[in-house]
């Protein structure tokens, strides 16, 4: 094992000059709370009318307080309402897979899945079909993984 360089060191102190130019800002975890994962998901299709590109959101709350949240454009331009929808729910299952270890590492061991609320259906029994059909083959393959993740009970997909 290496010991720490001056870029450690460097680091370490510009976290500590953010967080001491901040200290006004926080974000409130009640001792009470709950340590329930949940995540909710959605994608406008052709959402920009310049290169009809879909846009992703998510937000991933733990208990009642909210702990990530991302909106960004889609890589590719979605074929359908479905292919956008099923995306997004990708991408937020990648931040829950993160998230659900990064707590394991504080302690915090996650047994139940994780629900990740989504409001498309078609979308939702794609991902929950390990079957697929001639008309999904036009999603990327490296998205399907969430189907594993629903397979082996990391979360679940709930219709809101």
């Amino acid at each position: 094992m290496h010991a720490p360089r001056n870029s450690h060191y460097s680091a370490v102190l510009q976290i500590l000059r953010y967080l001491q130019s901040t200290h006004s800002r926080s974000l409130l975890f009640p001792s009470g709370g709950s340590l329930m994962l949940r995540a909710y998901s959605d994608a406008d299709w052709v959402g920009d009318p310049s290169d009809r590109k879909s846009t992703t959101g998510f937000c991933v709350f733990l208990g009642d307080s909210l702990i990530s949240w991302k909106s960004k454009k889609q890589d590719v331009v979605a074929l359908s309402s479905i292919e956008a929808e099923y995306r997004a729910m990708s991408t937020v299952t990648k931040e829950i897979l993160w998230l659900r270890r990064l707590l394991l590492d504080f302690g915090v061991s996650v047994t139940y899945p994780t629900p990740l609320y989504a409001d498309n259906k078609s979308a939702i029994q794609i991902a929950s079909n390990p079957v697929f059909h001639e008309r999904t083959k036009h999603i990327e393959v490296d998205a399907h993984f969430i189907c594993q993740q629903l397979q082996i009970g990391i979360r679940t997909l709930p219709y809101i």
